[in-house]
């Protein structure tokens, strides 16, 4: 009616622009109404779930009657059909719309079709709607060759939209605008601002055209996102309040949306699912933001402007990403992309998941098989910081205009890194182990020099909180070989390193027994043995440390530190070996009795088995160091 009353005082040209409003006005109630019967039948097909009254969404479409909130609770099937009452009176509404919703566009070919799908529609005076009937209206894929109802209502809302950006009586920031106040175009300009900061991100994929108009009470911010037909995103901005409306096929996409506004502070609605094309599901959600003031306003649509570009092949990016890491840490990552303001587009335009496979070809070597995952080589720590790594060298590439095969380069190259970075984090962990070794010997040592004194309980509890600690790293290490066998020689290693600690830890229980003795005989052999370990583990400590670094060839002085390292544990096993004789000598010498004689002969053995292990264990670090890294 507005459109004829411009018309008719001369104001035509203002015609045609409200009348696309209008008929935009009407495919949002066009929408209600397709969805209502979709939840009706679907309370139908399960009627012992609760019905939705959808009266959010009759609201916010503009429909006053209140008896439709009553329409899904009251539907039932009936064999091939669905009893709804008063269906003829939504079928009439729904064919009403449509005639409104295609005035503005109608031509020729929309005319053809309009009548043909308002044909098919069923009278249903009977309140029966038959299912395949229902089907057919609501289906976004018909047949080929084909047409229903629902993808008329799709072709004309984008002949729309094109029309009302044709029709724009202005342009803000690059958003296509008309009807707006002088104060709508601050927040407009806000969200563009924010916009056009990321959308570069989205490089050559179509997407985020954006159009503004006021409606009502209302400013009203539409974007188109990407090409996904059900992915829509609606911001009605009023005083200080912006509410946001987002669609998704992908549930896991929209709670990814609704994280990206986490610093707005929104109030979300209940996610709810409807229905697409005949089954597939699609999700809507609603969010409030409410602002202190016009500062806090524009900054909150600055904001939900610029964080659009991360949803473009959002789905894409998690599916490509499969092989290489768990799902909860791919998610993880794409909002890091996002937070970080590097996003998932260059990475999918410069290969993707290829880009990472040629490189894992190129470098990985034995370390991984058919079958792994890059996570179950690296762990999903190290392979989240590798990718992070690549989605941003990408991005980089992509906005530096470099070279491809420069990024497959560095990409190569940090890989490269990372799988190094596996047996550096093992030499790390066999140094943190030969650092408790260390202290257990340290406790040994210090046992042995408080004998005479009054028996003390607290190194015991010591030493097998650090015997304990050291069992993990091992269990630790094991883990890491799991996924990494081509570094199968650090098991042997800890495994020898750990019966140094073993020994050590109950040389300390036997120490804390010999204590509860009256008198204390081969005090200062049993002296010399404990001190000679504490210089082995020290010694081992060195070794383990220089070794981190004795992998870098330039580094000479730390291998031939390492070398020294290694030849000194060598050297203080031998005199260990001899410092063991001289406790047992002493021991069967001075001995009050057999039990004294078993605890001292005890003694000996482990500190002398622990200087072995430490020998072993240098051995075969030596041994690895030599052959397979500073001669690789």
């Amino acid at each position: 009616m507005k459109a004829a009353v411009l018309a008719a005082i001369g104001e035509a040209e203002l015609s045609r622009p409200t009348a696309v409003n209008s008929a935009l006005a009407a495919n949002d109630r066009v929408k209600y109404l397709l969805s209502l019967l979709q939840m009706a039948a679907a309370h139908a097909e399960q009627p012992s779930q609760p019905a939705a009254t959808m009266q959010d969404e009759r609201l916010a479409c503009g429909i006053d009657d209140a008896a439709l909130d009553a329409f899904t609770a009251t539907a039932r099937r009936e064999s091939s059909a669905y009893l709804m009452p008063h269906v003829d009176t939504v079928l009439s509404r729904i064919a009403d719309e449509m005639r409104a919703m295609a005035a503005p566009v109608l031509d020729e070919h929309f005319a053809a079709r309009l009548r043909a799908v308002l044909a098919a529609l069923p009278c249903a005076t009977d309140n029966l709607l038959d299912a395949a009937t229902l089907a057919a209206i609501t289906t976004a894929s018909p047949p080929p060759g084909g047409d229903s109802l629902h993808r008329l209502v799709m072709d004309l809302h984008r002949r729309l939209n094109a029309a009302q950006l044709a029709l724009a009586e202005e342009t803000i920031d690059g958003a296509a605008a008309y009807g707006l106040t002088e104060a709508d175009r601050p927040s407009v300009a806000a969200f563009m601002a924010g916009l056009n900061r990321t959308a570069a991100l989205k490089f050559n994929h179509p997407g985020l055209g954006t159009t503004a108009t006021r409606c009502g009470e209302h400013l009203v911010i539409q974007n188109d996102i990407g090409e996904t037909e059900a992915h829509v995103v609606v911001i009605h901005v009023q005083d200080l309040s912006v509410t946001v409306t987002y669609t998704d096929v992908h549930d896991e996409r929209l709670r990814f949306f609704q994280h990206l506004l986490t610093p707005c502070a929104p109030s979300w609605e209940t996610t709810r699912p409807s229905q697409l094309d005949g089954g597939a599901a699609f999700y809507l959600t609603k969010g409030r933001m409410q602002s202190a003031d016009e500062a806090a306003l524009h900054h909150c649509l600055q904001w939900l402007g610029s964080r659009l570009v991360f949803l473009i092949d959002w789905n894409r990016a998690r599916k490509q990403l499969r092989g290489l890491l768990p799902n909860n840490a791919r998610i993880a990552l794409l909002r890091w992309a996002a937070d970080q303001e590097v996003g998932q587009r260059a990475f999918l335009e410069l290969g993707g998941a290829t880009l990472v496979n040629q490189a894992i070809e190129a470098t990985a070597g034995s370390a991984m098989h058919f079958g792994d995952r890059l996570c179950d080589v690296l762990g999903v720590a190290e392979t989240s910081e590798f990718l992070r790594f690549v989605l941003r060298a990408a991005t980089d590439c992509l906005v530096a205009h470099r070279s491809p095969s420069l990024l497959r380069d560095r990409v190569r190259a940090e890989l490269a890194r990372h799988f190094r970075n596996e047996r550096r984090r093992l030499l790390g962990l066999a140094a943190g182990h030969a650092s408790l070794v260390f202290e257990l010997a340290t406790l040994a040592r210090d046992s042995v020099m408080a004998l005479g004194g009054s028996p003390d309980e607290r190194p015991v509890g010591r030493g097998r909180a650090l015997e304990h600690d050291a069992d993990r790293v091992v269990a630790d290490v094991y883990e890491t070989i799991g996924r990494r066998p081509d570094y199968a020689m650090f098991g042997p290693l800890l495994h020898a390193a750990d019966d140094a600690a073993d020994g050590l830890e109950e040389a300390v229980f036997l120490l804390h027994l010999l204590a509860e003795t009256s008198t204390i005989p081969a005090a200062e052999p049993l002296q010399r043995l404990a001190s000679l370990l504490v210089e082995a583990s020290q010694e081992w400590l060195k070794a383990v440390l220089h070794a981190a670094h004795a992998e870098d060839r330039s580094s000479a002085e730390d291998a031939d530190d390492f070398l020294v390292a290694i030849d000194r544990v060598a050297a203080l096993e031998h005199a260990a070996d001899d410092a063991e004789r001289a406790v047992t000598d002493a021991a069967v010498r001075q001995a009050a009795d057999f039990r004294q004689l078993h605890l001292l002969t005890a003694l000996g053995e482990r500190l002398e088995e622990a200087s072995d292990a430490l020998k072993q264990a240098s051995m075969l670090l030596r041994n690895y160091l030599l052959g397979e890294v500073l001669d690789g």
